[in-house]
């Protein structure tokens, strides 16, 4: 039978787009996420598309697109990312992946989006994307810093490990001591517990580079990104200058990680240090380790190892599409810094 895409009908069929994505994206409860993720997103509603079979339709994929706004250089532009791509086991073959796939550049080829951006975690979701003819523009990687050494030297030497681990943990942290001494005495850092207030969007509008991609970090997207997630709970610090917001850190904690979904500002080679030695000292004695997730053009990248992060792992491709020969197909091939961290990747 033909396998073609269309449009879903929103409200009509929100039912079947759950049953869907539940059936094959299990890890996500995604009937909680939905108003917010779909509909509640600062910058608009998200486009869905069903893949469908036969007359009447046996529905076997999804995918949406969720607007985002983004710094190109020193413009706001509304871009997209495609994201809760599913399709049913029965199915999973390059054709019906290869329908929806186009289908999510529709928004772009009709001018409603700059350009659309998808993040496949491993080769094989590059497939897709070789077929299409389309090329990552950058890698994210993970980055992690040691902040106890219990867990692995438990799975060593088992009972014997307690006097080794006090010992390794010691080490670690006169090395982190070192590395984190360019903090800097005029910054101080707090926790932030209220809502994302003004001096927010103030920062995310004086923070521009030319030839730099990046999301916005405005009040509301921050607001409806940290403070609204049904799923999610993050801690935020900030770090200030005289009562002034120089630069913030968003993070998420598990039992043993702590990750960085954020870290952003201006001075970033002073204020980071400060706010990595605030989450390295409250979290020091109970977690493993602290993990973040940059872009190789992030300028983070350099901070961060000096401060004895290391590369891990690759996390991510960014593949963007524009309409061919557009302004911003060509600043795209010109190899713009793509300055992502978890915040531009997660969905």
């Amino acid at each position: 039978m033909t396998i073609s895409v269309r449009p879903v009908h929103q409200e009509l069929e929100n039912q079947q787009f759950l049953t869907i994505l539940q059936t094959n994206l299990p890890a996500l409860p995604h009937e909680r996420r939905f108003q917010w993720l779909y509909r509640d997103n600062p910058d608009g509603p998200a486009w869905s598309w069903f893949a469908v079979q036969g007359t009447p339709d046996t529905f076997i994929g999804v995918t949406s697109v969720f607007p985002r706004s983004m710094w190109i250089g020193d413009e706001v532009q509304m871009c997209g990312q495609v994201g809760d791509f599913a399709v049913a086991a029965s199915h999973r073959s390059l054709g019906p992946a290869l329908l929806l796939q186009r289908a999510t550049f529709g928004p772009v080829d009709q001018g409603k989006l700059a350009f659309c951006y998808d993040c496949p975690p491993h080769l094989a979701g590059m497939s897709t994307f070789r077929r299409l003819g389309l090329r990552p523009n950058c890698t994210v990687h993970r980055y992690t810093l040691l902040l106890r050494v219990d867990y692995r030297v438990r799975n060593w030497l088992g009972a014997a490990s307690v006097v080794p681990a006090a010992a390794g943990n010691l080490l670690l942290r006169l090395h982190r001591l070192s590395a984190l001494k360019s903090g800097t005495k005029g910054l101080e850092v707090f926790d932030h517990k209220a809502a994302f207030g003004e001096e927010f969007s103030q920062l995310d509008a004086a923070v521009k580079r030319a030839n730099v991609i990046r999301g916005r970090r405005t009040a509301a997207h921050l607001n409806w990104r940290y403070r609204e997630d049904p799923l999610q709970q993050y801690e935020v610090l900030t770090a200030r200058r005289k009562g002034e917001l120089i630069a913030f850190a968003i993070l998420r904690s598990t039992t043993e990680v702590v990750t960085i979904v954020d870290l952003f500002g201006k001075e970033l080679h002073e204020a980071a240090f400060s706010l990595v030695a605030a989450i390295v000292e409250r979290f020091e004695k109970s977690h493993q380790t602290v993990d973040a997730y940059l872009s190789e053009g992030n300028e983070l990248v350099a901070h961060f190892l000096k401060m004895s992060f290391r590369l891990r792992s690759e996390a991510a491709q960014v593949v963007a599409y524009a309409k061919a020969q557009t302004e911003m197909s060509g600043f795209l091939e010109g190899n713009p810094i793509w300055a992502f961290s978890q915040t531009e990747v997660g969905a």
